[in-house]
């Protein structure tokens, strides 16, 4: 009923706005009235509450210009957990209730931040010790300077401790910063302290001693050009550099990228963000010289195995397990009576899509797959391509390929997204399958410009 009555106000609040009242009139005018865009709530996303526990929810409202910054406070379950309009919640009985907060004039809003869901238990395991670690490696010298950023972390004792949000502080500001996630930024030179407080009125903190030393600037950098293009998949390079003096601080050195959409540098260290070339460009902030050079991230080129640990693809189910190890990815077949069958596919959805380039639209999968079964490939928008031989390798393993040219009319694109991507391993018949040996192997999963370069490496890679 509570819910009810604050969306009639509300729709009577909207239709006020239309009213001709010359003193009050509210319109949907950008120049007269900013509608409410945004609630964050600052807490965590699940808290937790003993029971007879109050607890006030601390939030911010945008834009600033909003013409009406009051909100709506509702709970989903009044029994368990009850909230007054000023954010304050109060714990009821033992349950799970969700705190969720509206614009009091125009439509709600639904932000990510804008709830909480609040579990309410018998009683709060409060910490008795916070031990706070720097798990940023220092330099060569063992040292930390001017610019540097280091992440901390906390262990809270004891193991079954109720309240996992911290609160991070500094001795002094003007020292050292530090965010809500324990990233400290050494700001000037000198010795400051980072907090670690806890948030269950236990009134325990961790802390961290830091000594900061002054800032060494560059004056001259070298960077070593990149030997090969970047695999988008494969994760960030870190560039070898060249500092003068060799005791430079590396913050004194500052990096861009001229193409964020293909790669993305910090301090050095290059992530592959999509297809194309980027200039990598390190300026010496003292002296201003600087030195660039070019970053490929190679179009079409995907490279899933050990490394990675075929990050992306996933089994299509959950009936037995899968091993990724060192060097190889052990999918074994569920328990069957009838023929054998595990697919693997890529972990898409209509929200996020695999992307393939023309410029290499052969996929290949180096494996164990047993022969004689349904070996497709099942692609979304393209029917179901068949490979049930593959290419057999020298040492016994075999290339299942798809060649995407042939399934695409729009391939003159130069890309393609799909939100189903697999390779199904279906109806291998039971004498194909040793019932102690109920597995294949995957080695790694590549893309080529041709059937004959894949073939090629494989064989090569099979030596």
């Amino acid at each position: 009923m509570k819910n009810a009555k604050y969306i009639a106000l509300a729709a009577v609040a909207a239709m006020a706005m239309t009213a001709c009242d010359d003193e009050k009139q509210l319109t949907l005018n950008a120049d007269e009235a900013h509608m409410l865009e945004e609630i964050t709530f600052h807490v965590s996303p699940t808290l937790p509450l003993a029971v007879g526990m109050d607890s006030t929810i601390a939030y911010s409202v945008g834009p600033e210009t909003a013409t009406n910054k009051n909100i709506i406070f509702s709970s989903s379950d009044e029994e368990v957990a009850t909230v007054d309009q000023d954010g304050t919640i109060h714990a009821k009985d033992v349950g799970r209730a969700i705190i969720t907060a509206y614009g009091e004039i125009g439509f709600p809003v639904f932000n990510a931040n804008a709830s909480v869901i609040v579990n309410v238990i018998p009683e709060i395991i409060k910490a008795t010790q916070i031990n706070v670690t720097n798990t940023t490696p220092a330099g060569e010298d063992g040292k930390y300077y001017v610019s540097d950023e280091l992440q901390m972390a906390a262990e809270i004792l004891p193991a079954d401790h109720t309240y996992d949000r911290l609160i991070w502080s500094t001795s002094d500001a003007s020292l050292a910063s530090v965010d809500e996630n324990g990233l400290v930024t050494c700001l000037a030179m000198g010795d400051v302290t980072i907090y670690a407080n806890a948030t269950d009125k236990s009134g325990v903190r961790g802390e961290y001693s830091l000594h900061i030393n002054r800032m060494v600037n560059a004056e001259r950098v070298e960077v070593e050009p990149l030997a090969e293009g970047l695999c988008i998949n494969q994760g960030s390079v870190e560039l070898n550099v060249t500092y003068y003096p060799a005791d430079a601080t590396i913050g004194s050195v500052t990096w861009t990228s001229d193409d964020e959409m293909v790669a993305t540098v910090y301090r050095g260290v290059v992530t592959p963000r999509g297809f194309g070339t980027a200039n990598i460009t390190a300026t010496c902030s003292e002296t201003g010289q600087s030195v660039t050079i070019p970053v490929e991230v190679v179009n079409g080129l995907y490279i899933w195995n050990a490394a990675n640990q075929w990050a992306g693809w996933i089994c299509s189910n959950d009936q037995a397990p899968d091993e990724r190890g060192e060097n190889v990815w052990r999918v074994h077949f569920p328990s069957t009576t009838g023929k054998w069958r595990r697919d693997i596919k890529m972990d898409v959805n209509n929200n996020s899509m695999f992307t393939m380039a023309s410029e290499r639209p052969v996929l290949a999968i180096k494996c164990t797959i047993p022969k004689g079964g349904d070996n497709t490939w099942d692609v979304r928008d393209s029917g179901n391509p068949h490979d049930k031989a593959g290419y057999d390798l020298p040492d016994g393993t075999r290339l299942i390929m798809i060649d995407l040219t042939s399934k695409f009319g729009e391939w003159a694109t130069k890309t393609h997204d799909f939100n189903l991507f697999q390779l199904k391993v279906a109806d291998i018949p039971n004498a194909n399958v040793d019932p102690a040996a109920a597995w294949y192997d995957v080695y790694w999963i590549r893309t080529f410009r041709t059937a004959d370069e894949a073939k090629a490496f494989g064989t090569a890679d099979a030596q």
